[in-house]
């Protein structure tokens, strides 16, 4: 990113009023007009496709994409979901139209390790081996974000950070990871996702990872944003809320966003009002500084900028992409291609299926 879009970023957050950027730091961001920033939302999801506000090219599952094996393939599809969903943001801009669904910074892929059947979501995982993941993964995202130097097609944002191996009690489980497993395992997809994949942002889980709430891990900071070099954090949907209401850890809301903040996370993802009014409380008992809400604030504008959702003079290449991209015959025999390739076949060698009922265990 250019130095000239950091202290452009830099400017206009400093030239907000307090009450301002607490709201900036919401999912559903509103307009400010006289610093002629646009409303945006930051919540839309793109795992295998965009299908969630009108027609979308739809492709295989996660799981069906790694199993092509090829990045080259995959990265044709990240290209292809992005131009659709470039395309929807693009008429929905037009149209004043800034909901759920229809902004440029997609929530995927989902790079948490698939280890247990049970899971729940396995279909939105790229496989077991934390290598693969990266590099299927990262290949998406190369396609989704594009290659143009200065702007963004859409903004990646991975999910969840970290340990998010668990369906049913995901909202208040603990996730104990030795060292080993932590960095060889668990964080490899993310590391991978970001240095190689040039992922723009990622977004916590819900669960503890060894005690520590996934909203409110300072890893955000020292491992994402220090070490790896991502941009921008989100928390996971009503990851907020739970803090205080599911794992009972602070008594109010207010140290949950003044906590959050201060460890890498920029937006919350949760009930606008109790969002804001948990910033508007914790600003007042003196726990979360102005500065806290700049910098994340600045995490967030940076990628707006990226996006050139703030250009007015029409320099951004990808504003060019309107619905006619959209289902189009070369998508069609993409998903087609990719179709095939995710099938897996196994040979039955020596006719070792079925297996025989006779058999005891170790004959197997």
């Amino acid at each position: 990113m250019s130095k000239q879009t950091k202290e452009y970023a830099k400017k206009l957050v400093a030239q907000m009023t307090v009450e301002e950027k607490m709201s900036q730091m919401l999912y559903e961001s509103p307009a400010i007009e006289r610093l002629n920033i646009p409303a945006y939302n930051w919540w839309n999801e793109a795992l295998h496709c965009v299908a969630r506000a009108g027609v979308a090219t739809v492709f295989p599952q996660s799981i069906g994409l790694a199993a092509t094996f090829d990045p080259e393939l995959v990265g044709q599809i990240g290209d292809v979901v992005s131009t659709e969903g470039r395309a929807k943001f693009n008429e929905f801009s037009r149209r004043g139209d800034h909901g759920i669904y229809k902004g440029l910074t997609f929530w995927a892929p989902n790079v948490n390790i698939f280890r247990d059947p049970r899971w729940g979501r396995n279909e939105e995982g790229y496989g077991e081996d934390p290598v693969l993941t990266g590099k299927m993964a990262g290949a998406y995202i190369r396609g989704m974000q594009g290659d143009d130097p200065k702007y963004l097609r859409c903004a990646a944002t991975l999910k969840h950070f970290y340990g998010n191996n668990t369906e049913v009690g995901r909202g208040w489980k603990n996730s104990s990871i030795d060292p080993r497993n932590k960095y060889e395992l668990y964080l490899e997809p993310f590391r991978r996702c970001i240095e190689d994949g040039g992922a723009e942002g990622i977004m916590t889980a819900y669960n503890k990872i060894n005690g520590t709430i996934g909203i409110l891990n300072p890893e955000v900071t020292d491992i994402l944003k220090k070490q790896y070099g991502l941009r921008h954090v989100v928390s996971d949907g009503g990851a907020m809320g739970l803090v205080v209401n599911l794992h009972h850890y602070f008594g109010q809301h207010a140290e949950t966003i003044a906590t959050a903040l201060k460890a890498g996370v920029d937006a919350m993802s949760d009930d606008p009002r109790m969002v804001e009014q948990a910033a508007r409380e914790a600003y007042e008992l003196g726990i979360l500084k102005e500065e806290d809400m700049d910098r994340s604030i600045r995490c967030m504008m940076e990628t707006k900028l990226r996006l050139g959702v703030y250009d007015r003079e029409n320099l951004n290449p990808y504003d060019r992409v309107t619905e006619d991209d959209i289902d189009s015959p070369k998508a069609r025999e993409i998903c087609k291609e990719l179709s095939r390739e995710s099938i897996v076949l196994l040979k039955n060698e020596n006719g070792a299926l079925p297996l025989d009922k006779a058999l005891k265990a170790e004959d197997i």
